[in-house]
């Protein structure tokens, strides 16, 4: 019998044999003074500031990836609508749109701009936390001066014969510009979440603001992308309402 015997303490693994055993028990190699058993300890397995910035680093590059593929979508049916009308297609743009547009591109690039000093001190609390309110009020005003150009498109729609509907030039930038004022409205929020947040404690954390500045950047670089197709396919833009008779104005293309 002494074979068998033999064979089975052959194969038998002892508690100790297994270090991740031996940590977990008491007594084993991997127990601390006095025999306590060496489980990490609370709090131990907690992420680094480091590590918590990589993550939410990546968090944001794939929810902007995911916002260039939905922007990717919008400029590709208007190319293929423009694309379609090319043989009658006409620009309606005028002076007084021209300098709205041209407002709401220095709003937006303001805002941006308060984001990336707002970054650069934020060591600076107080500071910080003006800079990136000022963001908000300045990305509002952007807001407010794009409705600006949206009004006389709805009032078109409404003219008698027009059944509601929109010229397909007008549809067009109505939609690259709403869909873009949609995630600027987003950004808005973002920084008053972080405002309401930064009340609580010292002020927004840098990783916190980064996130915005990134998230502002990729705004102000898709609203260069509206303006560089809306200006080289005809300029199309909003027609302006004749204030007498109601009646669309004249269109004018540059």
């Amino acid at each position: 019998m002494s074979g068998p015997i033999h064979r089975h303490r052959q194969y038998r693994r002892e508690p100790n044999d297994d270090p991740r055993l031996a940590r977990a028990l008491p007594g084993g190699s991997g127990a601390g003074p006095g025999g306590a058993s060496a489980l990490p300890a609370s709090g131990a397995g907690a992420q680094s500031p480091e590590q918590q910035a990589e993550i939410e680093g990546f968090g944001m590059t794939i929810f902007l990836a995911s916002l260039t593929m939905v922007f990717g979508g919008v400029f590709a049916a208007y190319l293929i609508i423009w694309f379609k009308n090319r043989a009658d297609w006409q620009g309606i743009v005028d002076g007084r749109e021209m300098s709205t547009l041209a407002l709401a591109t220095v709003l937006l690039v303001a805002a941006d701009l308060a984001s990336a000093r707002a970054l650069k001190v934020a060591a600076d609390k107080p500071r910080a936390w003006s800079l990136t309110r000022l963001g908000a009020a300045v990305a509002t005003v952007y807001l407010i001066v794009q409705s600006f150009s949206w009004f006389p498109l709805l009032a078109q729609a409404n003219q008698p014969g027009h059944g509601g509907t929109l010229e397909i030039e007008g549809f067009l930038f109505l939609m690259l510009t709403f869909s873009h004022a949609v995630h600027v409205l987003g950004g808005i929020i973002a920084n008053v979440v972080v405002l309401g947040r930064a009340r609580s404690t010292d002020g927004p954390r840098p990783g916190t603001l980064r996130l915005l500045y990134k998230y502002w950047r990729f705004l102000t670089l898709v609203w260069v992308a509206v303006l560089a197709t809306l200006f080289a396919l005809g300029r199309m833009d909003v027609a302006s309402i004749d204030a007498e008779d109601g009646r669309p104005a004249p269109r004018s293309s540059y």
